[in-house]
């Protein structure tokens, strides 16, 4: 058994140079001097406990009983909080690429505005709570078979949601941000939250995550002349923010004020993964010519990617760019044509009404399965006790499996169920789940000829 504590602190970051500023009280009040990149240090509760045991229940040294459970935290770092401060007054004008003249700064959004915020007064760390469960059993000499159970729940991610929100009125218990524009397309949004400020983007520790698995493996070690693995996963991800912008590409909450609206597959998932992998030494050894040859590979079966369809344009009002998601009204065994070039059933998917959000779940939609085979060849030939002559002739993607891409890898607008029109309309878009890329290359092969010594 282990146990085991550790202490993950670190000092409430403050500037070197040049002074910090932020807005201290958003969404109202302007931008202010600060001391520190926080009100005050959010890591001086940062306790990561540890437990650890392993239990040969029968004694014979061939099945085992593993588990563990730990809190890991994951302290705050410049690459979250930095581009909250150097990309907002008074620092921001140093940022506007190719400006133009004699209006250098078109669309700048009223006092206070911010690009990408930080919040300023967090009161947690973002932390994962781990754990697992296996059991362990020999099946021969050289092979062992391992079944368990792996799970996650993180507490207090960093997201990204507009903290100067439109506010939503309630009609018949359905939330409307805004109405039509009538003759022009577009929705005219109900006012923020602080009517006086524009848009307040701001990432923050308050999206959280959980990840669930059963884990099947077989391992052989090296031995007369084999070696393999074999290994299967079963899981589910689910998270209401895989990344904040501007880090891993993440997307704003569509709905600012409920961040479990945006709660779906995380942009990592994948439900099943399969992978077999082995090399095998030849046994033969009559002489130089047929002496030395092995033969490796690795296959793998894995599925699609989480696609997000999107409306394409502010329907609702509530002036999130690329995240609002359309109605789904057709069920999930009928929704995909399997066609490159439409994944899916236009049919699937209805425009929500004015100044209303679409009820599709995010990331909900699944891209192409990808499966894969490499091999290799390889002779190795001694011509002195230090000098070794190396032939390898190695293949992938074996067989030429096409695996294509998700439908907006090359071309957002593939994503996008709908093609503005006015009065708080749209039409089908035509390219919707056109996939124009795929995320393998065709047949490779290569051979090499290698002199070690």
């Amino acid at each position: 058994m282990n146990l085991g504590l550790r202490y993950e602190f670190v000092t409430n970051p403050t500037t070197d140079k040049h002074p910090l500023n932020t807005v201290i009280n958003p969404p109202f009040g302007t931008f202010q001097r600060v001391s520190n990149v926080f009100a005050s240090n959010p890591a001086t509760k940062n306790f990561d406990p540890r437990i650890g045991f392993a239990y040969d229940p029968f004694s014979d040294h061939k099945t085992a009983i593993r588990a563990g459970f730990g809190i890991f935290f994951n302290p705050i770092r410049a690459r979250t909080y930095a581009s909250g401060y150097y990309f907002n007054p008074p620092y921001a004008l140093a940022f506007i690429p190719l400006p133009q003249f004699p209006n250098p700064f078109p669309g700048a959004l009223p006092p206070p505005a911010q690009l990408v915020g930080v919040d300023y007064r967090p009161d947690h760390t973002p932390h994962i709570y781990q754990w697992n469960f296996n059991i362990q059993r020999q099946l021969f000499e050289s092979t062992t078979l391992t079944a368990g159970y792996v799970g996650s729940r993180g507490l207090h991610l960093y997201g990204a949601r507009d903290i100067n929100p439109v506010m939503p009125t309630v009609i018949n218990g359905v939330q409307v941000f805004g109405v039509p524009r009538g003759a022009i397309a577009g929705i005219i949004s109900n006012p923020r939250l602080n009517p006086a400020a524009a848009a307040l983007s701001s990432e923050a520790p308050v999206a959280d995550s959980s990840y669930h698995s059963m884990q099947l493996g077989v391992n052989r070690r090296f031995s007369h002349g084999v070696q393999s693995q074999l290994s299967y996963t079963w899981s589910k991800c689910l998270d209401n923010a895989s990344g904040t912008y501007g880090l891993e590409g993440g997307l704003a909450w569509s709905n600012p004020l409920n961040g479990s609206f945006d709660r779906g597959r995380c942009g990592f998932d994948r439900p099943q993964v399969f992978k077999l992998s082995g090399v095998y030494a030849l046994p033969f050894k009559q002489n130089v010519l047929i002496r030395g040859w092995q033969m490796s590979g690795g296959f793998i079966a894995r599925t699609g990617a989480p696609w997000n369809v999107t409306v394409g344009f502010d329907q609702a009002g509530t002036v999130v760019a690329g995240s609002e998601r359309p109605n789904l009204v057709m069920p999930a065994d009928q929704i995909y044509t399997h066609n490159i070039n439409q994944w899916v059933n236009p049919a699937a998917f209805t425009l929500p009404a004015p100044g209303t959000l679409g009820n599709q779940q995010r990331d909900f939609l699944t891209g192409p399965h990808t499966v894969n085979m490499d091999y290799s060849l390889m002779k190795e030939t001694p011509i002195k006790e230090n000098y070794r002559l190396q032939f390898r002739a190695e293949f992938f993607n074996l067989f030429n499996h096409a695996n294509f891409g998700l439908p907006n890898t090359a071309n957002p607008s593939a994503s996008s169920a709908f093609v503005q029109t006015p009065n708080g309309g749209g039409t089908p878009n035509p390219t919707l789940g056109k996939i124009t890329t795929t995320t393998t290359s065709s047949r490779q092969i290569q051979f090499a000829l290698k002199l070690l010594f």
